[in-house]
């Protein structure tokens, strides 16, 4: 999971990610996090890698976190969850915050434990976009099946042998189908590291994945790269989208 950490106080920001990255670490999740102590700072890095959760101060150098949240919601396609931490108090402060697209509000000084649960409960609340593969382990989409817990793939009922890279890449793209999908965020979910083994690894891998499961406009699909981004994939038509419960 990769959380941003928006707070120009260095010290705060420190103890945010501690609370956060023990926090997870309780519930068995593993967190990458990020910090910036500006507006422009974030939305850069925001433009190119997908987030999970942000925490956003209210106050910054260079704009608002309210300002940052209208952003967030006119130029990202995949809007992470965010809960403000801020010194603001006021009832008008939390529904201005709310209605703005926050899922949660924290009035400094804050109680660790206390963040750490609210900023867990408000991904879930998000429907995180990271599938939990360990609890989700069956796909089916249209004529491909896929089980992670065989590391079994099938497209018309017959078997297609797929590594397992493969496999969990193919279960990305397809369980956030239409969903563009960063490059770190790819390599840290199928090969569970942020940065990228090799230059070439995952579009080799991508390649290889739309081969071997046929994911091509001549079958109903559409398996694009997202400049400086990433990689969509797409159905061109109505596919029934069933995903099964684990035996």
């Amino acid at each position: 999971m990769h959380i941003a950490i928006v707070e120009d106080e260095k010290v705060i920001s420190k103890r945010i990610e501690k609370v956060l990255v023990d926090g997870f670490a309780e519930r068995g999740i593993e967190v990458n996090t990020s910090s910036f102590g500006t507006s422009k700072a974030f939305i850069h890095a925001a433009s190119r890698h997908t987030l999970d959760l942000v925490i956003l101060d209210w106050h910054l150098p260079d704009g608002s976190g309210i300002a940052l949240l209208n952003w967030m919601k006119a130029y990202l396609q995949v809007i992470p969850a965010v809960v403000m931490v801020t010194l603001r108090q006021e009832e008008s402060d939390i529904i201005q915050a709310l209605d703005a697209g926050a899922d949660d509000f924290i009035s400094k000084p804050f109680r660790p434990r206390e963040l750490a649960a609210r900023a867990y409960a408000s991904t879930r609340r998000h429907s995180l976009r990271a599938p939990n593969l360990a609890q989700q382990n069956t796909l089916e989409f249209g004529r491909i099946k896929l089980n992670l817990k065989h590391e079994t793939a099938h497209v018309d009922g017959e078997g297609v042998s797929l590594t397992r890279q493969e496999l969990r890449l193919a279960f990305l793209l397809l369980d956030q189908l239409g969903s563009p999908l960063s490059r770190s965020y790819l390599y840290e979910h199928v090969w569970g590291k942020s940065d990228p083994p090799s230059t070439r690894t995952l579009d080799v891998h991508i390649h290889r994945v739309r081969k071997k499961l046929k994911l091509t406009s001549e079958f109903g699909w559409n398996l694009i790269s997202v400049y400086g981004y990433g990689y969509r994939l797409q159905a061109l038509d109505e596919q029934p989208y069933e995903p099964v419960a684990d035996p």
